[in-house]
């Protein structure tokens, strides 16, 4: 079954139009795709996500997240997000927003949970082959092993994440 999104503008406000992710490289300019991605933070610790070498920079680190589907909430997407690929379920109250950030063809929004505890994580498949906990320092020494949108919004969202 196809994967849809409903196209948002530069806000992330849906726009009534209806996407597939096999047609991602002809978004009309001045449209995007809606994604996002869940830092989990664990004590001083951050949840990073080794990606399947088959997906696009496999093997590199990244944190769970990816498509809004077509009917979600940005929110919804980002807690489905989360239990999909490292079967963590989490509690929208315990969700906040980092922020957004536009690219040539995705709009995406940054969340992070803070736990307590590491739950015992059920890793997708097809999506994640592996994880570490890892503290701030030792995450900005990785650079080299994180996707290169991952360790940019780390830069931005790191105030954030560690406050």
């Amino acid at each position: 079954m196809a994967e849809i999104w409903d196209l948002v503008d530069c806000d992330g406000n849906k726009v009534g139009i209806k996407w597939t992710r096999a047609e991602q490289s002809n978004i009309p300019k001045g449209f995007y795709h809606p994604c996002v991605e869940v830092w989990v933070r664990v004590g001083d610790r951050l949840l990073i996500t080794r990606r399947h070498p088959n997906k696009s920079e496999g093997l590199k680190y990244d944190c769970p997240g990816g498509a809004v589907l077509s009917g979600e909430s940005m929110v919804e997407g980002a807690l489905r997000e989360l239990g999909e690929e490292v079967g963590i379920s989490a509690d929208v109250s315990r969700l906040s927003y980092l922020g957004a950030l536009l690219g040539r063809t995705a709009y995406a929004e940054s969340y992070i949970v803070r736990l307590d505890s590491l739950p015992e994580l059920r890793l997708q498949e097809s999506e994640v082959v592996g994880y570490r906990l890892v503290t701030a320092q030792e995450l900005e020494d990785m650079a080299d092993q994180l996707t290169y949108g991952t360790y940019a919004r780390y830069g931005i969202y790191k105030k954030k994440i560690f406050e």
